[in-house]
């Protein structure tokens, strides 16, 4: 084997290693981007399990408040309101208004709970309570046919308490049942505009008001929220495709439901 051979297996030999040098680099470089990744990938999924704790928590703290409050109506067996859903004119959302016990005297309160729309999935949701004079005050109007709703919006800060949740809902629903004189159950649409007094119901029905005799028996409450990452997405879906959106939302938000009974029954 001559001098030549010797040099072209040695640079054969050096070329080897340095293609063995570059794949282990390679392969390095590999491992190195992939454990970032993981990294990344293992954050982010620590980071939304954390903020799905979170919301279901604030989700069933907002609930209890609701379940509390409605459980502790006080049913009036009177010709006056007792329990209404008003719509807002020119948006999107609704008022509750009831009278409870569920208060720091443990004495009949009136409260309302507003759910305001902010943007498409983002629902604002307080709470707000009378003190006793102001109350008092209501009664006596509402026999007047004055409007809960009017008493609020017209009442002095000072009597009336509010509370703001913090965590946006992405929907509210509530849907009332009433039993019907006759023993039968009847079901509202979510969320419909209605007024209970007594034992007469009055409300919306296919774009036309219906009353009828019936007792109100219980309330299915659902809460939807997103975590704050799927808030973001929502927000640029809806900017290019709303039908994408919703879907979005429908698939995504994570909810919190509660079948609420009164405890009292209605009395004179």
């Amino acid at each position: 084997m001559g001098p030549r051979s010797s040099r072209i297996k040695c640079h054969i030999a050096r070329a080897f290693t340095l293609l063995e040098l570059m794949l282990s680099l390679f392969v390095i470089t590999i491992l190195v981007f992939l454990g970032k990744k993981l990294i990344s990938l293992s954050e982010d999924n620590n980071q939304s399990v954390e903020e799905t704790r979170i919301i279901y928590k604030e989700l069933n703290d907002m609930l209890m408040c609701i379940s509390d409050d409605l459980k502790s109506m006080v049913l009036l067996d009177k010709k006056q309101p007792i329990f209404e859903i008003c719509k807002y004119e020119g948006k999107n959302g609704f008022k509750l208004f009831f009278f409870t016990t569920n208060s720091e005297q443990h004495i009949t309160a009136a409260v309302k709970y507003d759910i305001g729309e902010l943007e498409f999935g983002k629902l604002e949701l307080s709470r707000t309570i009378l003190d006793n004079a102001a109350t008092l005050s209501l009664q006596k109007l509402l026999v007047q046919n004055y409007s809960m709703e009017k008493f609020f919006e017209d009442m002095d800060a000072e009597g009336k308490h509010t509370l703001k949740f913090n965590t946006p809902l992405a929907d509210f629903k509530i849907r009332v049942a009433i039993k019907m004189h006759d023993g039968d159950t009847v079901f509202l649409a979510p969320n419909t505009r209605m007024i209970y007094f007594g034992n007469m119901i009055s409300y919306d029905k296919n774009g036309k008001n219906v009353t009828a005799r019936g007792n109100l028996s219980f309330f299915d409450v659902t809460l939807r929220a997103l975590v704050k990452t799927d808030a973001v997405k929502l927000r640029a879906l809806a900017a290019k495709d709303m039908v994408k959106a919703r879907d979005f939302l429908i698939s995504y938000a994570r909810s919190s439901f509660a079948r609420i009974v009164p405890n009292s029954v209605p009395f004179p």
